[in-house]
């Protein structure tokens, strides 16, 4: 395919598949290297120049490790898909760079494609793109949302939420207390208010399982977030941004009822409403959209004016989407750029990720096998009081530990000896991030369950029985 000019191809597979020295690792992890690193090192893919498999290799261990993060969940196609690499390097060789103002014909099929497939009031809208990923598509809603606004400058975000880690996202996201040794810019513009926790509902609802709201709750949580909205500002309203689905924060879904309430009462008061669907995207509950998925159960629309959308778009390439409804007013030149974001060759991995996405029917499969794995958590839910509560949907799965299921206490230590355990069986999970207090104490209960969207029955078959094995021996230990 290609024709190398100033290296041999000898030489440029040298210098990058050249095993490292422990000299290396040493001198990147201990002398170089500005931000810290876990433990194991990702060797790749076990099926080089086929790729996606949910299974991987980490350096110096020979079993070859069942995925269960899709790495951050991103690799909705599986570790290295062939078919995506192939298209960068295909696009590649006509061009990798041009300059973010100029339309390129990928470019084009992309934004078409993508104003296309967009769920509910947002088909055939307008689309931004950027190589920043979820951040960039937040910051580009919110901009968007200001231009389209003339109710405030305020921007409502909900507790657990994340959003990003810019200097200005990090004020959006749940507050990391220690975690985080700086203070965020322009922390005055978000008004932080209650996302509806149904497991742990402060009004002592107890039925609220799996996602679902108490049959008897009254939304009083939606009551509390409209005071917020409507009277609780300091200088009036812009946006309200929320992710429909929790990821970072556990995992935890908005009943469908908060959704419809909370769409009507931005209607209501002319507020801009952004889903943040930067994990549930491309997919992964199921449906293309999880905006789509609550459509379905409200039977009526509830997808927001605007979405930003990253992870699973590129089949693991960095591509940031920004879907806005078609009325709305665009970005200007300088409202939304940036050097990088017109990469032509991320543009191709993202139009061929959708086409795999659609002609092999991967949400439908995400459906189907998300269904056998909560439906087998549920089942040993009922020998293992350890497992509080189990939710989806699709392959966003999450597991909350806790001590016993009376006092609901969450069980951080359950969940760390889970996981070395998991490791030990050649499977990985990912875990909540931390929420903590003044105090010192924190809460991470929540195991995620969030493989490649790709997984076979057998794939299934074998994380359900991992899973089990890895809670007996962390119950053991």
């Amino acid at each position: 395919m290609f024709n190398t000019k100033w290296l041999s191809k000898k030489e440029i597979e040298n210098l990058i598949l050249e095993p490292l020295t422990e000299d290396e690792i040493l001198a990147c992890r201990k002398k170089h290297s500005l931000v810290p690193f876990l433990d194991e090192i990702v060797k790749g893919t076990t099926e080089p120049g086929t790729g996606g498999t949910a299974y991987f290799h980490f350096l110096n261990r020979e079993e070859p490790i069942l995925d269960c993060t899709s790495q951050a969940w991103s690799l909705n196609l599986g570790h290295a898909p062939a078919d995506v690499n192939y298209a960068v390097a295909v696009q590649s060789q006509y061009s990798n760079h041009v300059r973010y103002g100029y339309l390129t014909p990928i470019r084009v099929k992309l934004v078409n494609k993508l104003a296309s497939i967009a769920p509910g009031q947002l088909k055939d809208g307008r689309v931004a793109l950027n190589n920043l990923g979820g951040g960039g598509a937040v910051e580009a809603a919110i901009r968007l949302a200001y231009v389209n606004s003339r109710s405030g400058d305020q921007i409502v975000t909900f507790f657990r939420g994340y959003h990003g880690s810019s200097l200005a996202l990090t004020g959006a996201t749940q507050q990391l207390g220690l975690a985080i040794r700086y203070r965020p810019f322009g922390i005055d513009r978000w008004l932080k208010t209650f996302f509806p926790y149904c497991y742990r509902c402060p009004w002592g609802y107890k039925g609220g399982l799996g996602g679902k709201k108490d049959p008897d709750c009254k939304l009083e949580c939606l009551e509390f977030v409209k005071q917020h909205i409507e009277q609780y500002h300091i200088s009036g309203v812009a946006a309200v941004l929320i992710e429909p689905n929790q990821g970072a924060g556990g995992q935890i879904p908005a009943p469908v009822e908060f959704l419809i309430g909370l769409k009507k009462i931005c209607k209501k008061n002319k507020i801009v409403l952004i889903y943040d669907e930067c994990q549930t995207g491309f997919g992964r509950s199921g449906k293309m959209w999880i905006s789509e998925y609550y459509s379905d159960l409200a039977n009526e629309d509830v997808s927001p004016d605007i979405l930003a959308a990253t992870k699973g778009a590129a089949g693991g390439f960095p591509l940031g989407i920004t879907l806005a409804k078609p009325k709305l007013k665009m970005l200007s030149e300088a409202e939304e750029h940036s050097t990088y974001s017109s990469n032509p060759a991320l543009m191709a991995a993202s139009l061929i990720t959708i086409e795999i996405l659609e002609k092999n029917k991967i949400p439908e499969n995400a459906a189907k096998q998300g269904a056998k794995i909560s439906k087998f958590l549920n089942e040993l839910k009922e020998k293992y009081p350890q497992i509080g509560d189990v939710r989806g949907p699709g392959l966003f799965i999450g597991v909350e530990f806790v001590k016993d299921p009376e006092s609901r206490e969450p069980n951080n230590e359950l969940v760390a000896k889970f996981l070395s355990s998991a490791l030990k069986n050649n499977i990985l999970f990912g875990k909540s991030m931390p929420i903590l207090k003044k105090s010192g104490e924190m809460m991470r209960n929540i195991v995620k369950i969030k493989p490649p969207l790709i997984i076979s029955d057998e794939d299934t078959e074998e994380i359900c029985f991992r899973f089990e094995k890895s809670l007996k021996d962390a119950l053991e230990k």
